[in-house]
């Protein structure tokens, strides 16, 4: 992307309010690519440096106050790119805007709200979104310290020596178009780009919940009838459940991993969790879905990883959550 030696102050405001959330520090990428704490406030002069490629840096997603003003999705790949861009397509079916950025190893795409809100709201409403060996930006539900860092967008990243585009489409042939060509374009183009409003959004999330129920139950009454599912009594509420163990006894793991898995009649079908397998994807089924010995017990297996476990084993390596967290969302109902 080529430079434009001619930004407005008005354009580095408006970046500045867009990415910057954590005002009181940010951090200096190095030409090895780490970053090292700066110490003090980013100014307006800072951000004109890193827009021209003179510096680049880095900011916290997390500020002071436990806010954040955007989330990020992550994703480290060749097919980075695509995959987020799925992504940005499931999310944009539900009235939320995300906006897909080039990075050195794959591509980040972007959430940003109308307002700051807590950084935990933010991860129970928006991780479920995220797929498996796509980090999720915050990384913490509230900091302690500083917590998750991310390049700021337009910098020229020190390692490579290459400034990343913003993504506005994708070609016949699968290509990524550019959405402009020179920061100060790219800078426009970004002033015009949808927000998500967070409490438009809630009324969204719930409804998406509901309505995903109800759609896989009628959808899946005739194949329910004719495979393994009908041999295990149909799930409660997991919010009725006052333990882990007793929320699991009320899972039917056919019904529940089935909507993030597709399985034929016997239970099996292709394993969800990509990075154990060649390629990063599981080519031929491997994955198994079976009724426990006893409720509650070990209902799934990965033969080509070599691993299994219960309903909650799933969510946990499915969303990559530790068991704390993924109990939490649980009981909030935050999982579809």
């Amino acid at each position: 992307m080529k430079s434009f030696y001619t930004l407005s102050q008005e354009a580095v405001k408006h970046y500045k309010h867009l990415f910057v959330v954590r005002q009181s520090d940010y951090a200096v990428q190095r030409q090895n690519g780490r970053y090292a704490r700066v110490g003090r406030p980013l100014t307006d002069a800072d951000l004109d440096q890193h827009l021209r490629g003179i510096q680049t840096y880095g900011t916290y997603v997390i500020n002071e106050a436990g806010l954040c003003r955007y989330v990020v999705f992550d994703a480290d790949s060749d097919n980075g790119l695509s995959m987020l861009w799925q992504v940005r397509a499931r999310l944009a079916s539900e009235g939320i805007m995300a906006h897909l950025e080039a990075s050195r190893r794959g591509g980040h795409l972007w959430i940003f709200f109308t307002q700051p809100l807590p950084a935990a709201q933010a991860r129970t409403w928006l991780l479920p979104w995220c797929p498996v060996g796509i980090e999720f930006y915050p990384k913490q539900d509230q900091s302690t310290g500083y917590g998750s860092l991310i390049r700021l967008p337009l910098g020229v990243h020190r390692l490579t020596g290459k400034r990343y585009p913003w993504i506005g489409a994708f070609s016949r042939d699968g290509k990524p178009v550019k959405a402009a060509t020179t920061v100060k374009e790219t800078l426009t183009w970004l002033e015009q780009q949808e927000k998500v409003d967070p409490s438009h959004f809630v009324s969204r999330h719930r409804h998406f919940v509901s309505h995903l129920g109800r759609a896989y139950e009628t959808s899946h009454t005739r194949e329910v009838s004719q495979s393994p599912r009908n041999n295990i009594d149909n799930p409660s509420s997991p919010t009725t459940a006052h333990t882990l163990h007793e929320w699991c006894c009320q899972q039917d793991p056919f019904d529940l991993i089935g909507r993030y898995v597709e399985l034929d009649a016997r239970g099996v079908g292709l394993c969800p969790f990509g990075e154990h397998h060649r390629r990063g994807k599981d080519c031929h089924p491997s994955f198994k879905v079976y009724r426990p010995r006893s409720p509650g017990r070990a209902c799934w297996h990965c033969y080509t990883w070599g691993k299994g476990g219960n309903v909650f084993n799933f969510l946990c390596y499915y969303y990559g959550l530790d068991a704390a967290m993924m109990w939490q969302r649980i009981q909030a109902g935050g999982v579809v």
